[in-house]
């Protein structure tokens, strides 16, 4: 029996999990969740949950928050380097796979299923085509994935550190608002949890919005102000914080709809990350859809594409354990 390690590893929180490959796939033998910054190096978190297993996993794969380079990543919120030779040297591991963490979420997209998705739009879905994945989060992840005629295989991109383009006079305020901040004016900026927390700066300081008096004691406790937010524009009790997820949501579709542009999306466009789930309610289906497709003489091919929320909070882990039970099987 071969067994494999696979773990989704993020700024917060690591995930890892024991599998044993079957011949059709592979069986979840444990799983368990770390607080990433309670431990010096990634290391240390596996052999902590190796330790308390009987059996030992003779390949891994993981998805890490950043970029991969030859083998290579070094995760910015923990000042961590993770190698993929050192880790197979230290865990006498057969083989290890590193990737982006919206590279294993992307793998993760051809098994999703029934109320893992949530549609968006049916569309009209090529079973061959090119997929599109963008995960706002605590920043903006893309990737995609493209068929080899036998199965998809998974890329990374950074994308979402492409130059923010505003389409409307509002969006247009915002790039003017930031551009005097910032550095460089990303759709990561404009479209992620910093993204969230840079527009209501702009509705407060640049439009003059008054923020509700609850709001406004909670955000000056400190602390990450997006899911305040969140909440308040999920509950419409604070106009401002309804309007900067208003705002979220039509730069969301916008770069979506560059997404597909870019990728020739047919196989459909994936919404994952942790915002998208939490915001299905405040989605206005129709008008996102007009800002996904509004690309000129591209709109009637957008109009078909399919897209989907991922429900599913473990896709990333999900992706990575199949690119696990894969090298398990390869011998």
């Amino acid at each position: 029996m071969t067994y494999f390690l696979a773990g989704d590893l993020g700024g917060t929180k690591t995930l890892l999990a024991l599998y044993q490959a079957t011949v059709g796939g592979y069986q979840l033998l444990a799983e368990e969740r770390f607080a990433s910054h309670e431990f010096a190096d990634f290391g240390e978190i596996i052999s902590e949950f190796l330790a308390q297993r009987t059996v030992v996993p003779t390949v891994a794969a993981f998805g890490v928050a950043g970029p991969v380079l030859e083998g290579r990543a070094r995760i910015t919120n923990l000042g961590w380097t993770i190698d993929r030779a050192m880790l197979r040297e230290q865990f006498r591991f057969r083989r290890v796979e590193l990737m982006n963490d919206l590279v294993a979420i992307a793998h993760a997209v051809p098994a999703l299923t029934g109320n893992e998705l949530f549609p968006v739009n049916e569309g009209c879905l090529d079973p061959q085509g090119t997929i599109g994945v963008i995960a706002p989060g605590t920043g903006l992840g893309e990737a995609y994935l493209c068929w080899d005629g036998s199965r998809y295989h998974a890329y990374p991109s950074e994308g979402g550190h492409a130059d923010f383009a505003p389409t409307t006079d509002e969006e247009l305020g915002l790039f003017q608002f930031l551009r005097q901040r910032l550095a460089h004016v990303s759709y990561e900026q404009v479209c992620s949890g910093m993204g969230i927390a840079n527009i209501y700066r702009y509705c407060t300081e640049g439009l003059g919005m008054a923020v509700a008096d609850a709001v406004a004691t909670t955000l000056a406790e400190g602390g990450d102000p997006t899911p305040v937010i969140v909440s308040h524009a999920l509950a419409g009790d604070c106009p401002v914080c309804v309007k900067t997820i208003d705002f979220f949501v039509d730069i969301l579709a916008a770069e979506a709809g560059n997404l597909a542009v870019k990728f020739l999306a047919t196989g459909g466009v994936y919404l994952g990350g942790g915002l998208p789930p939490r915001l299905i309610d405040a989605i206005p289906v129709e008008a996102f859809m007009a800002r996904f497709a509004g690309k000129g003489r591209m709109a009637a091919l957008l109009t078909d594409i399919p897209v989907y929320i991922i429900q599913c909070s473990g896709a990333a882990l999900t992706g990575a354990a199949r690119v696990g039970a894969r090298l398990a099987r390869q011998g």
